[in-house]
């Protein structure tokens, strides 16, 4: 089912074109302001994940857990993990990549090299639309066990290629400190208890 971020009015379809589900989808502040809303989009084997728990509001904790290490293990079932940031706020392109790196780095146990790289793919991609993340643009990380890819307003960028790096971006949105809580509880409130096979 496709969904609406409440705090933005932003909607996120149901699936990506390569068939991935969407998990849930929540909203990135700092301070007062609504930077971006975001998506996550994985496989089956992550909805699956949270399918066995309740919807009652127990066991939260262990839900969020089996969802994070399901997006993040990336194996035959579920090989990727995609991230779709739509702004809602302007911001300068190095500004935005700055603070995904930012996230990144305490998260990647690998070169620090690799996370210069993932942000420099960001700027490259902002600068060919002018220097400025303008509301309504849309970046798309696509996380495997391989690296990270980078997609702005749907041209690709280019990917880092680092074993870990794909699991750092999934942390940043799924770990006990994630960059946007509302997401971890959209997906949690979505798939917990759902009959996967009515709502696929």
């Amino acid at each position: 089912q496709s969904l609406q971020e409440k705090a933005t009015g932003v909607s996120f379809n149901s699936k990506l074109d390569d068939g991935l589900y969407l998990v849930g989808c929540g909203v990135r502040k700092k301070a007062i302001i609504n930077v971006y809303a975001v998506a996550m989009y994985s496989s089956p084997a992550a909805l699956e994940a949270l399918s066995q728990f309740p919807n009652n509001g127990k066991q939260r904790k262990e839900a969020q857990v089996a969802l994070r290490n399901a997006a993040r293990t990336f194996g035959p079932l579920s090989p990727t993990t995609s991230f779709v940031l739509e702004m809602t706020f302007k911001a300068r392109g190095r500004t935005i990549a700055e603070a995904i790196a930012e996230s990144v780095k305490p998260r990647h146990g690998g070169s620090g090299s690799d996370v210069n790289e993932l942000e420099n793919l960001i700027v490259q991609g902002v600068a060919a639309k002018g220097g400025q993340a303008t509301k309504g643009t849309v970046f798309r990380f696509d996380c495997t066990e391989e690296g990270v890819s980078v997609s702005v307003d749907g041209r690709m960028q280019g990917t880092v290629r680092s074993a870990g790096i794909g699991s750092a971006l999934v942390d940043v949105f799924m770990d006990d400190k994630a960059v946007s809580p509302q997401l971890v509880d959209s997906c949690l409130d979505t798939w917990c208890g759902k009959d996967l096979l009515a709502a696929v």
